[in-house]
């Protein structure tokens, strides 16, 4: 049977990864920046309604952990960034075309997305959990779309991997929920457009932890086999060879000087690296 509350759901999903929060590195000061006007300009790009990696607070503003990674990814870079927000498969058709320099999009590496990106090395770690109201019976993924509606986010690896069940069985089909960002995808398990709902075990503790979550826990344990988990990687046009090289400077410089595990630990109670 699945965990009984919420705090015991996200404690277990957090040995499941084993994850561990290691100290921060002390380093060397950034040189002073020059002034604005010879800076670069970059343009961001992070997943709309994507918490705790990204959302917009009461005023309208981008906040979460890839914001203000970003903001020191830029400081960084001595660059002058602009952020906005754009739903997760627009966001690797935008920056593929060029319309953005660099995509937040907690981008899994795949073969197809090679084709259309560039990637910077890995920033963390992901893995794929399954939701369902409390008191649902543990099962695989192949039962759960055998015998329940999912909602699932469009485009997602937890998309494509349910449409590959589906081609086995066709009428599996009909199980599977496509919606567009991760509050429609809680919004469909809530409303009772769904039995269940998939999505990546970091946003999957945000929503469990949060009031909308209760009542709801993880069915089975985190799944990261058949392209359900891995590195998570910023993603470039193809051809931003430059940039991607001094984009992967910066993550090394601030891991080394404990930047990255300072905005960390502002989000997750666990090194998500």
């Amino acid at each position: 049977m699945g965990f009984r509350t919420r705090f015991s759901t996200a404690r277990a999903i957090l040995l499941s990864a084993i994850l561990l929060a290691g100290p921060a590195a002390v380093g060397p000061a950034r040189a002073e920046a020059p002034p604005p006007a010879a800076r670069p300009h970059l343009r961001i790009v992070v997943i709309d309604h994507s918490p705790p990696f990204s959302d917009r607070n009461a005023e309208g503003a981008l906040v979460g952990f890839n914001v203000d990674f970003g903001r020191e990814l830029c400081r960084s870079l001595q660059a002058v960034c602009s952020f906005d927000a754009a739903p997760f498969k627009q966001i690797i058709d935008d920056v593929a075309a060029g319309r953005f320099d660099i995509g937040f999009g907690n981008v899994l590496r795949t073969p197809d997305r090679e084709q259309r990106l560039l990637f910077s090395v890995p920033y963390w770690r992901s893995s794929t959990s399954l939701v369902g109201r409390r008191g649902t019976p543990e099962m695989t993924l192949e039962e759960a779309v055998r015998d329940r509606s999912i909602a699932t986010i469009r485009g997602s690896r937890q998309h494509e991997a349910l449409i590959r069940l589906a081609k086995a069985d066709p009428k599996l089909e009909a199980n599977l929920v496509p919606v567009t960002t991760l509050e429609d995808l809680w919004g469909a398990m809530r409303s009772g457009q769904s039995d269940m709902a998939i999505g990546p075990t970091l946003n999957v503790v945000h929503f469990l932890l949060s009031d909308a979550g209760d009542g709801f826990e993880t069915i089975g344990t985190p799944m990261s086999e058949n392209g359900l988990g891995g590195t998570v990687h910023i993603v470039f046009p193809p051809g931003q060879h430059e940039l991607k090289a001094s984009v992967d400077r910066a993550l090394a410089a601030l891991r080394s000087d404990g930047t990255y595990q300072r905005i960390n630990r502002g989000y997750f109670p666990f090194d998500i690296y």
